[in-house]
């Protein structure tokens, strides 16, 4: 099992990106709970999830992002998923979560969707943490 790590990687526009990196499930979850709550303390409500090295998502991982996407869309904001694994993806098919999550190919793609009209692309670095 690889322990679950999510890490903010850079920031687009006053959009926040985390690479989530390993299992996500029962015994995880809570450091992907404590991760986004941090970009939701610093005032951020747009969201992009790496997904490209998430390499597992139970039940539980499922509704953590599905309670996240709803939480960004009370604040106002959104939460898109990115570079999705096959495996990712099938599991949101089944689920009809596919249907509610806001999905891409490329982290690019998903914050250019977030970002607000005129804004201009990526602002650079934001450090990890």
């Amino acid at each position: 099992m690889t322990r679950l790590q999510a890490r903010r990687i850079h920031r687009h526009d006053g959009v926040a990106v985390l690479a989530v990196v390993g299992e996500l499930d029962l015994d995880s979850e809570q450091v992907l709970a404590e991760a986004t709550a941090s970009v939701l303390d610093t005032g951020q409500v747009r969201l992009v999830l790496d997904c490209g090295q998430l390499s597992f998502c139970d039940s539980r991982g499922l509704g953590l992002l599905l309670t996240l996407r709803q939480t960004l869309d009370d604040r106002g904001g959104s939460l898109v998923l990115a570079a999705l694994s096959d495996q990712l993806l099938r599991t949101l098919e089944l689920t009809g979560a596919d249907q509610v999550l806001t999905l891409t190919d490329g982290v690019e793609e998903a914050a250019d969707l977030l970002l607000p009209p005129g804004a201009a692309g990526v602002t650079g670095n934001a450090g990890s943490g």
